[in-house]
């Protein structure tokens, strides 16, 4: 069986079971939605009857209610003149009669009692009540309102069930004279099963139903099963909550619930109720109906409907069945038959495209053949002669399809394609670049080197690919060769020639990156240059700027590009620069010099200089800042005069130096000659303190002015600096300074102990000055830096410091904030520091103290920066 056969078979039991899915669910709907409608008419029925149900029982009530009220309007009435009145016992029995009209067969009896209690006549005449009435005139006295209620019969010996459904209603209506007082009662009993079967029957003539009395205390006291009474109502009925039943409502009501029956039974029942009032006494009338007689005509009417509409539509189904399995086998046929026909039109076109494509493959230009799946060459075409030499009529019906290209027998690509060897084609093509064609599903190519093929050297590029039948198997497979020896020679062509390129090419690369390091090298050179260089065109338009050694707030090279030059020079030196550059243009290149305000509001000093880029119209225009040179000049100068002040100085010091010194003698000698006392003595104090001070200037004045050559020997710097300390005891004592120090074991280093202790000196009178009483100075002594090849003197104090904006100026000579300074000391310590190659830095800040660094090398090696790490 054909695999179209087996779709188009389950095809069509996919159809018929669909067909019988549709049909049962089509039932399955309609008996939902029958038995959807049916439920909804069982509900309007029941709501009808139970409404019908309610206005009979309402009836019902209404008609008892209004013969109670009769015989009370009766009783009244008679009441009006009897017992006042005189009449015969004859017009007493018409009476009686007609206010017992209408209930003969009911009524029990009719008595009168007076106001003690005495029965002053009885009706029907020589009978004896049921019931005994002496408990319910008692009622009557002492309410002396209406009455109304049941009572049992008389006790009896014999015990009776059937007597507890003998009950009586007892109606009882006090009578009273014009002043409202009491004289006495009228008590009628009614048999009530008589007065109840009377509506019974009435009601079952019409219904199924069963009628029920209920008190106030909802207690059955009327119930056709005697079994019943007694019991409440609650007990007797389940499936239904008590809050759903209000027996209180005064306009009564229905609802469906399940009756327990006497037999234990329960039965599903529709019950009807109202309220009895007569008096002050309120019962309730129930009517109770069977469901199922209810509902049972409806029931009847949908089932006839049901049974006939599901034999409709089974009959429409057969009878559809029927007519699809005819019209489908009627198809069938008719498909089959178009099938056939369709088989053979196709046979006959494949026939001709066999023919056609034998006819294509044999004309085509390129060359091909074809094997079957025995190996035998079915197709050999011209095209393939020509390239072989081997014609069809030798090849045709062979296996012998390797002879044309290998000497040895062995399997072609399609060979192994037919027998599905696709791993030996690595085995026979291996070294022949073998692979799997991107564009045919299952077919493979290489391209192998033959000599003497047809006559000649070729190279020839295979492609075989299987060739299937319509059940997807290999049946044949055809390989075409194509000759492409012309396109290797170009290939190879190619390559040697894409070599050459690519040689150039690397050797261009190679040059350009050599131009771009020479270039890189110059720019690098340029832009390391402190001065500006611009190269502009002939009409001063700037086309390149060097970046240089750019300092902050300058601009960039991007904010000057394609720019007159002119918009950047300073105010007031246009004409000035026009000038010189109308000169470079006829060939004078004299540099000159101009001023400019930076952007930091800083005054510069510009060296400019003109020259031609040889072989352009363009020109090179260098820009140098000179100010610091303008400012070294200035230096230089000054430093000059300042020499000659203190070669003055040193002049002025020497020739005072003697005479100070015979000031001093003589006011020593005068001191003891006289011996002044009070303010004479003070005079001669401060005569003293200031040739002193005098002679310190001078002294200091001399030593900062006089050329000095140090005499180094190796010294402990440790001594000095004790020998320091020993000189400044007195500035130490009178303050109460502490004095601490710290010496750390180092080398001897090659100093001018005098020059060096001068220096230790000026330093610890200058921290002594600072500080307060009871401050501190910290003397420490240690290697510099981790190489151990300088030493640090390092003098601490916590005194008042100095000024940020005097710390550039204080080692100037003549610079001081002392009252009584020379401004010298620091000055000579930096002098004598100098002079022993090291280096000397302070730190301070304003009210926390200064912090002197001496920087010392170990043997002839100078020291670097004084910036220390431990600052």
């Amino acid at each position: 069986m054909t695999l179209f056969n087996r779709i188009k078979i389950f095809l069509y039991r996919t159809v018929k079971l669909r067909v019988w899915f549709a049909s049962i669910t089509v039932i399955i709907l309609f008996l939902l939605l029958a038995l959807t409608v049916n439920s909804a008419r069982e509900k309007d029925i029941v709501r009808m009857f139970g409404m019908q149900q309610l206005a009979n029982v309402q009836n019902y009530a209404t008609r008892m209610a209004d013969i109670f009220l009769h015989i009370e309007k009766n009783i009244n009435l008679f009441s009006r003149f009897y017992p006042h009145l005189k009449l015969s016992s004859e017009e007493i029995n018409g009476y009686y009669k007609v206010l017992s009209s209408g209930w003969e067969k009911t009524l029990d009896a009719i008595v009168l009692f007076d106001s003690r209690g005495n029965i002053k006549s009885i009706y029907p005449r020589n009978s004896l009540p049921a019931v005994n009435f002496y408990e319910q005139f008692n009622v009557l006295k002492k309410k002396q309102k209406q009455y109304l209620g049941m009572v049992m019969p008389k006790p009896s010996h014999t015990i009776n069930l059937k007597r507890k459904a003998d009950r009586y209603l007892v109606l009882g209506y006090p009578i009273k004279n014009k002043e409202g007082k009491f004289e006495g009662a009228w008590i009628i009993s009614f048999f009530l099963p008589a007065v109840v079967e009377k509506y019974q029957k009435i009601i079952s003539q019409n219904t199924w139903a069963e009628l029920l009395l209920m008190d106030e205390n909802n207690q059955i006291i009327i119930h056709l099963d005697s079994a019943m009474i007694g019991k409440k109502i609650k007990d007797i009925l389940s499936g239904v909550k008590e809050t759903e039943i209000d027996f209180s409502s005064e306009s009564g009501g229905y609802v469906e619930s399940v009756v327990l029956k006497s037999n234990k039974k329960e039965q599903r029942s529709i019950i009807s109720y109202y309220p009895l009032k007569a008096g002050e006494t309120k019962w309730t009338l129930l009517v109770i109906a069977p469901y199922s007689e209810v509902i049972s005509p409806l029931r009847k009417t949908f089932v006839y409907t049901l049974f006939s509409s599901l034999l409709l539509i089974l009959v429409v189904i057969v009878g559809s069945i029927t007519f699809a399995y005819k019209e489908g086998k009627r198809l069938h046929i008719k498909e089959t038959n178009k099938r056939l026909k369709e088989r053979e039109d196709w046979q006959e076109r494949l026939l001709r495209e066999k023919k056609t494509i034998d006819g294509i493959i044999e004309g085509s230009p390129i060359p091909s053949f074809v094997i079957n799946k025995e190996h035998k060459v079915i197709l050999w075409n011209r095209a393939c002669t020509e390239l072989t030499g081997y014609s069809a009529e030798d090849m045709v019906g062979t296996d012998r399809q390797y002879v044309p290209f290998y000497s040895n027998k062995r399997p072609v690509i399609a060979d192994l394609i037919i027998d599905n060897e696709i791993e030996d084609l690595s085995k026979y093509y291996g070294t022949k670049r073998i692979k799997k064609s991107d564009m045919i599903l299952g077919a493979y190519e290489a391209t192998d080197f033959f000599e003497n093929l047809g006559g000649r050297n070729r190279f020839l590029y295979f492609l075989a690919a299987p060739i299937y039948n319509e059940k997807g198997e290999i049946i044949a497979a055809i390989e075409t060769l194509q000759d492409i020896s012309r396109e290797k020679e170009m290939t190879n062509s190619l390559n040697e020639y894409a070599e050459t390129l690519q040689n150039e090419l690397i050797e261009n690369i190679e040059l350009r990156r050599r131009i771009e390091d020479l270039y890189n090298y110059l720019q690098s050179i340029i832009n390391s240059l402190p001065d500006k260089i611009y190269e502009m065109d002939e009409n001063g338009i700037i086309k390149f700027m060097s970046r240089g050694l750019k300092k902050k707030g300058e601009s960039s090279s991007r904010e000057f590009k394609d720019k007159h030059f002119l918009e950047f020079v300073a105010s007031g030196y246009e004409n000035v620069v026009l000038s010189k550059w109308e000169e470079a243009k006829k060939g004078s290149y004299k540099p000159y010099e101009i001023e400019a305000i930076g952007k930091d509001g800083r005054k510069h000093n510009l060296l400019i200089t003109t020259s031609p880029v040889m072989g352009t119209n363009h020109y090179i225009l260098v820009q140098r800042d000179i100010t610091e040179f303008k400012n070294l000049e200035k230096k230089l100068y000054d430093s000059q005069k300042l020499a000659a002040l203190g070669q003055l100085s040193a002049g002025i010091a020497h020739e005072i130096r003697n005479p100070l010194s015979s000031i001093k003698m003589s006011l020593q000698i005068l001191a003891k000659r006289m011996n002044p006392e009070g303010n004479d003595l003070k005079r001669f104090k401060i005569a003293e303190k200031e040739v002193d001070h005098l002679e310190m200037l001078v002294n200091n004045i001399l030593a900062f002015a006089k050329p000095v050559d140090p005499k180094k020997t190796p010294m402990d710097l440790s001594k000095v600096l004790e020998q320091a300390i020993a000189m400044s005891e007195k500035g130490i004592t009178d303050k109460k300074i502490e004095i601490q120090t710290n010496f750390s074991d180092v080398p001897p280093v090659s100093v001018d102990a005098a020059m060096m202790a001068d220096a230790f000196l000026n330093v610890i009178r200058n921290a002594i000055e600072a500080v307060a009483e009871h401050g501190k100075i910290t003397i420490s002594l240690r290697y510099a830096y981790e190489t151990r090849r300088s030493v640090v003197v390092e003098i601490k104090d916590n005194g008042s410091g100095i000024d940020q904006e005097d710390m550039p100026h204080i080692f100037n000579p003549f610079f001081t904030r002392k009252k009584y300074g020379t401004g010298l000391g620091l000055s000579l310590v930096k002098k004598i520091v100098d002079i022993h190659q090291g280096a000397v830095d302070i730190l301070s800040k304003k009210n926390e103290g200064t912090k002197v660094l001496i920087i010392l090398p170990l043997g002839t090696e100078s020291t670097r920066s004084p910036a220390m790490n431990n600052k």
